[in-house]
């Protein structure tokens, strides 16, 4: 009980957790390729050039995503692995990848990759990115950050940075059309404890406090 009293009473943690709770479980890869998720492991290795590294053959997103996993669960820092491919029924052909390592609590997105994030997805239709980002579970966080891990079920839990990517790629106006007409997108998805898991909801302090000031604006405008 003395661990829930030190949760510290901050809006994006509150925010982040919420999030996670609305959003989707984490993937199920009990059925994957191995020898896929070999292929993608080596590409990751070698992805880390501005020119990323091509697959020779496709490989759908669950095995793109199981590859991310066993690449990062072991390793102390965040990284940024982007696959870039096609949309195909259900799932996504990936073909390309870029893979950048960052540090033990934050890793950037460079002016190349998030250049060619837009470039790609922007240029068909049925152009898909799959951006995946891991937290490493090094042990070294606050008691109460395990603690509240533990209450959600060790739910991987993304930040405010990373719904602000989200927001930046997935919700432009070429972003909104192509989720509503069903055609390709940008996706995100996060590693932590062991599971993989997409979120999709961008964050909402930032637009509620902006309905906030709006409001405020209005009511001021409106005393005679």
């Amino acid at each position: 009980m003395n661990n829930l009293n030190t949760i510290p009473a901050d809006p994006k943690l509150i925010e982040a957790v919420v999030l996670a709770c609305l959003e989707k479980n984490p993937i199920d890869f009990q059925k994957v390729d191995e020898d896929e998720v070999e292929r993608v492991v080596a590409a990751i290795k070698r992805a880390t050039t501005p020119k990323g590294a091509a697959l020779k053959y496709t490989v759908t997103r669950k095995n793109f995503l199981c590859g991310c996993l066993d690449f990062t669960e072991k390793l102390p820092e965040e990284h940024l692995i982007v696959g870039y491919g096609f949309r195909r029924g259900n799932t996504t052909d990936i073909e390309r990848i870029h893979h950048v390592a960052g540090e033990g609590r934050r890793v950037a997105v460079p002016d190349h990759v998030r250049s060619e994030i837009r470039r790609h997805h922007f240029h068909r239709s049925d152009a898909e990115v799959i951006v995946f980002h891991n937290h490493p579970r090094t042990g070294n966080g606050p008691e109460w950050f395990y603690t509240l891990k533990s209450l959600i079920q060790d739910l991987p839990v993304a930040s405010t940075a990373d719904r602000s990517e989200l927001q930046h790629h997935a919700f432009n106006a070429v972003g909104l059309f192509r989720q509503f007409f069903g055609q390709g997108q940008v996706l995100f998805y996060f590693g932590e404890s062991g599971f993989v898991k997409a979120f999709q909801l961008p964050p909402l302090l930032p637009f509620l406090e902006q309905l906030s000031r709006l409001n405020s604006q209005q009511q001021r405008g409106a005393k005679p």
